[in-house]
């Protein structure tokens, strides 16, 4: 039998110690936080983007299509009669339309302004 003495048994018993405390866990937990919410203004970012580029094209298809109704109004009125017209679409574009022995043989949509980039991007220079 194994003798248990007296000392053992009122001796304080030690703790033992995990590898992961207290400050690992939290830092842990604070990293998902932050991840969450770089996510979170991702999502948002993009989804306000997305929300504006909807809703230009909107504008865009809703005006070609009123420019592509005047065009099927004046071919009637014509009567289908050889022609060649533009309609404005906006302020930078119109539709060449030309209608040739009662057919349509051009429906193209042009531009009629220059481009130009609303933002610059900068340029890395190297002296020399």
């Amino acid at each position: 039998m194994v003798a248990i003495n007296e000392e053992s048994m009122n001796r304080p018993k030690r703790e033992s110690r995990t590898i992961v405390n207290i400050g690992t866990s939290l830092m842990v937990v604070i990293l998902i936080g932050l991840a969450f919410a770089v996510i979170a203004a991702l999502s948002v970012s993009s989804s306000h983007n997305n929300f504006s580029l909807s809703s230009k094209l909107a504008d865009h298809t809703s005006e070609y299509y009123v420019a592509s109704n005047q065009a099927y109004e004046i071919i009637a009125e014509s009567d289908w009669k050889d022609q060649e017209f533009t309609v404005d679409v906006n302020e930078n574009q119109i539709l060449n339309v030309k209608v040739k022995d009662r057919e349509i043989v051009c429906w193209k949509v042009e531009n009629i302004s220059n481009w130009e980039a609303e933002s610059t991007q900068p340029v890395i220079t190297l002296d020399d």
